[in-house]
Order: C-alpha cells, then sequence, then structure tokens
C-alpha cells in the first residue's frame, strides 16, 4: 500500500520462543505486553506523521494526518497535508479518496491474498505470529524495536515496530518487496475513545465510483 498506514495485539510470547528458540526474554515480554494492551482496546485514534521513499521516481514524500480504529469496524487514515484525502477500510473493501478529485475507488479485499501485506499488519497485530515471525529485537532510547519477516512471499519484504513500555505502538517501518519503504509515527495516541460506527463507512457525496483497474462502478448525478 502506498498511501498509509498500523495498529492492534501481537502473539503469546510462548508460540514466538517455539518459533526462535533461545530469544531474549525482554522481547518475549515486549509481545506480551502487546497482546495484553491491544487485546483489551477496541478503538485508537491517533495523529500520525509518515514518510514514504518511492524507488521507481527516486523520491521521499511527507504526510501527516489522523488515524482512527475500531475493532470489526475497520481503520481510517484521513490526511492533511499536503494535501487532504481518505484511506479507508470498512473491514470488506478499501475506499480511496482526493478532495480535489471528482471520483473515488473502491476495491473489495480478498483476505487470502491480504495475508502477509500492509492492511493485514495494521489491521491484526494479534495474528502477528501467524503471519511473521520475529527476526530480533533491540532497545531504542525508551521502547523496544521489533525486527518481522514475513513468512511466506507478498508485497512485504519486512517491518519493524518500536512499541513503549506500555505496549503502545508509536512507529512502524515497511519495506516492500519492490523497495519502497513506508515509516509511519503517531504521536499523541489516544485508545478507549468514543468512536461512531459512521467514522468507517464511506460516503462517496455523489462523486462517481470506480475500482482501482478504472472500471466505472456507479455513476454520480450528471455524469456521461
Amino acid at each position: 500500500m502506498t498511501g498509509a498506514t498500523l495498529n492492534k495485539a501481537l502473539a503469546a510470547a510462548c508460540l514466538l520462543c517455539l518459533v526462535l528458540p533461545g530469544a531474549a526474554s525482554v522481547r518475549a515480554e515486549t509481545l506480551d505486553s502487546l497482546k495484553r494492551t491491544y487485546s483489551g482496546l477496541n478503538t485508537v485514534e491517533a495523529h500520525f506523521r509518515q514518510e514514504i521513499f518511492l524507488t521507481s521516481l527516486k523520491r521521499q514524500r511527507r504526510m501527516e494526518g489522523d488515524f482512527f480504529y475500531k475493532r470489526g469496524k475497520g481503520f481510517l487514515w484521513r490526511y492533511t497535508a499536503p494535501k487532504e484525502k481518505v484511506f479507508l477500510y470498512d473491514s470488506s473493501a478499501v475506499w480511496q479518496a482526493e478532495a480535489d478529485k471528482p471520483y473515488v475507488t473502491k476495491d473489495k479485499v480478498d483476505r487470502q491474498k491480504m495475508e502477509g501485506s500492509f492492511l493485514d499488519l495494521v489491521d491484526d497485530v494479534a495474528r502477528l505470529d501467524a503471519i511473521f515471525r520475529l527476526k530480533g529485537s533491540e532497545r531504542e532510547d525508551d521502547v523496544e524495536a521489533l525486527d518481522l519477516l514475513p513468512r511466506k512471499e507478498g508485497m512485504l519484504k519486512s517491518a519493524r515496530v518500536w512499541v513503549d513500555a506500555n505496549g503502545i505502538v508509536r512507529r512502524i517501518k515497511i519495506v516492500e518487496i519492490t523497495g519502497n519503504v513506508n515509516i509511519i509515527e503517531f504521536s499523541p495516541i489516544k485508545t478507549g475513545v468514543a468512536l461512531p460506527d459512521s467514522l468507517f463507512v464511506f460516503k462517496p457525496d455523489g462523486r462517481e465510483v470506480i475500482d482501482s483497474h478504472g472500471e466505472r462502478m456507479t455513476r454520480h448525478p450528471g455524469a456521461e
């Protein structure tokens, strides 16, 4: 995924120890902390800053906005800079819209094909041990950085997740097989906030809806 990015619960330490015999106890403690924290969270709200390096263009893009997650409903990336746009996953489809475009895109999500992708990493950290293996970890100031590798070939080459002492994900770095690098940092982060279900229901507001291949799905009033 090129436009956005983060959150939920990780696997039990005992499972990872079986996968990685001799893993340092701090890794197990960090993973267990993530599991305890996110398994009890129904909502997350955070401001984010994102940097994407695109190998094809050999340039870096910087963006920021607000992130919202609600268990069972999906997640929303609402970009505010450098321009307004929306990336919404409603648990069945991905919607993308930009303020200056008269159309929106909608793509249904195949859960099996999604496995090991950016969406999978963000949608359910609780399944991370089934999709990724822990390569290692290191301490960086007051956070623990976990290095993850996908268990099967997919869109991602590797991922790094920074976790604070409270078991909260503060930063994510994703390296795609294309060489693209996506870094997202969250601050501040609010958990357990009241988020309406309507926040995760996309409304085209009369704009044309097309799929990612450019095929028209619906027409807005007056469209030819």
